[in-house]
């Protein structure tokens, strides 16, 4: 019976491995597609663009339109605008919500609970909903159609989900750690930047580089407290839609370049990203 079973088993076993690496593909392929879809049709001439039924491999590659964007003085603006808005929002947003995370998880103090509860509590008010305070307050402070404006802006969404994950990684970490260093001499301060950093490098990095996407992506606030000098990268690429056409041949190319910093950012921090998320939920 055991000689007959084991072929049985082995086969059940083979069968299994091929519907699982079936799907995983399948859904691999699934996701990708959009992306490989926009990559191909980034290279198309208009003609392929609109045919029926769609082209997916270009006879011809053309890198044209390429070399149309980078030569566009408003929209390689745009560019460093964003990376100088999402650069700018990560680090001030890391910076506060660190201190303002150590304050919670650490400080015992009267409303503590009810200030945290608040702080997230903002975040599930939408973009749409603080648009318009956002606009009459940066018009009133001077700082409408500024980078300034626009960090702060950013600031305002970013901060709370910041303070959020780096408090479940400060909880995560065991108050002896501290107490020890405290004994050994090291004020408070020093023993947030000489212990609590360094344990916690791998959860504020993941925490980081999704400020940094979220900032990088981000379109609502941007088209609306920015002009035509400050402009960021998603509200420049909208402007390639006019009333007569829709730009594709250079929406595409524009969509290639504005995923490569984000997937740059994703490939080299991917160790830290992973092992981030899964730290904060061990205690």
């Amino acid at each position: 019976m055991n000689i007959t079973a084991t072929p049985r088993r082995t086969l059940r076993r083979a069968v299994k491995g091929i519907l699982v690496r079936g799907i995983s593909l399948s859904l691999m392929l699934y996701v990708l597609f959009p992306f490989l879809w926009l990559v191909l049709s980034s290279v198309k001439l208009p003609v392929e663009l609109l045919s029926r039924p769609p082209v997916i491999i270009p006879e011809k590659l053309t890198f044209k339109y390429y070399a149309n964007l980078f030569e566009n003085g408003s929209f390689m603006t745009a560019v460093w605008n964003s990376l100088i808005v999402a650069g700018f929002t990560t680090l001030l947003s890391l910076v506060l919500g660190v201190f303002a995370s150590y304050v919670f998880a650490r400080l015992k103090f009267p409303g503590r609970k009810t200030v945290f509860l608040t702080i997230l509590g903002s975040q599930m008010l939408p973009q749409m909903a603080l648009l318009i305070p956002l606009f009459i307050l940066m018009r009133m402070t001077g700082l409408l159609y500024s980078f300034q404006g626009l960090v702060l802006a950013y600031i305002t969404f970013s901060l709370p989900y910041v303070v959020w994950m780096y408090y479940s990684f400060l909880q995560s970490l065991p108050h002896e750690i501290e107490e020890a260093s405290r004994i050994d001499g090291c004020t408070r301060l020093q023993s947030i930047f000489r212990i609590m950093l360094p344990l916690s490098a791998t959860g504020l990095t993941a925490t980081g580089v999704f400020v940094f996407i979220g900032a990088w992506n981000e379109f609502l606030l941007a088209s609306v407290l920015t002009d035509s000098g400050s402009r960021t990268l998603p509200s420049r690429i909208s402007e390639f839609i006019g009333q007569d056409r829709i730009a594709y041949e250079l929406m595409f190319p524009a969509g290639v370049i504005s995923c490569i910093p984000v997937l740059v950012l994703v490939l080299y921090f991917q160790k830290y990203i992973v092992q981030g998320l899964t730290e904060g939920g061990v205690k």
